[in-house]
């Protein structure tokens, strides 16, 4: 997992480019992990769009660089998704023992992941799309933060963080 190429098509693709070359993401592979996390959070999902021909692919070696931070997120997100209907337990079976022994399980984890991904990709599009010039970019990406920092608000990180891994360590 995370070791072979990934290949966005359709507007996935066409966004991703767009926010790379807009410098709001440095490479594809921020704008991958940037996107499932935010598809995550705020519930966003899509399927593969097949309306253009447009292609972006992230390269191994770039996963092969992020694979540790891609796992992570991977597995904190199949920890947490709950849309699925499983139990607690049964999600860290999928994750921690059926994910490597059981490729079914893996493609089809990997599929509800990518979901995530795109849905973050259009979250980021809709998000930048009217910005024209620099200045734009940043601002919107400190409102951005800015937002994050406002729910964290009162928590600090650290304990935020020991709230959702204890969820799964006690449990």
């Amino acid at each position: 997992m995370f070791e072979s190429d990934y290949t966005l098509i359709g507007k996935h693709a066409t966004y991703t480019k767009r926010l790379n070359e807009a410098g709001v993401f440095a490479r594809y592979i921020d704008v991958y992990m940037n996107a499932a996390i935010l598809g995550f959070l705020y519930g966003r999902k899509a399927e593969r769009d097949h309306t253009s021909n447009d292609r972006g692919r992230i390269y191994a070696d770039a996963f092969i660089r992020e694979r540790t931070c891609c796992i992570f997120i991977f597995q904190l997100i199949m920890l947490l998704e709950q849309t699925t209907g499983y139990s607690e337990e049964e999600r860290v079976d999928r994750v921690f023992r059926e994910m490597y022994s059981n490729e079914d399980v893996e493609a089809k984890n990997l599929e509800l992941f990518h979901q995530y991904v795109r849905g973050g990709i259009e979250y980021l599009h809709e998000f930048f799309e009217d910005c024209s010039a620099t200045h734009d970019y940043v601002s919107r990406m400190y409102d951005l933060v800015s937002d994050f920092k406002e729910e964290l608000d009162g928590i600090s990180y650290s304990e935020r963080l020991e709230e959702v891994i204890g969820e799964y360590v006690v449990g």
